[in-house]
């Protein structure tokens, strides 16, 4: 299951010099679902060869 980890908890979680195991679970809480943004992406991410930044972008759309 992925995590989404706060600034503070990424730094946090990448620090090797940390290894109490109960003290890094701690940092996998539910992300506040108001801190995100969803948008439409290309059809880029439907395969596993496009890894780059062009993934990200958003799509414009049009109704009609």
């Amino acid at each position: 299951m992925p995590v989404i980890l706060s600034r503070d908890s990424v730094r946090v979680w990448l620090d090797q010099s940390i290894v109490d195991s109960y003290f890094l679970k701690n940092l996998l809480l539910p992300y506040p679902a108001d801190l995100m943004i969803a948008y439409e992406v290309s059809t880029l991410v439907n395969s596993p060869r496009n890894n780059g930044p062009e993934c990200l972008v958003p799509v414009q759309t049009t109704l009609f």
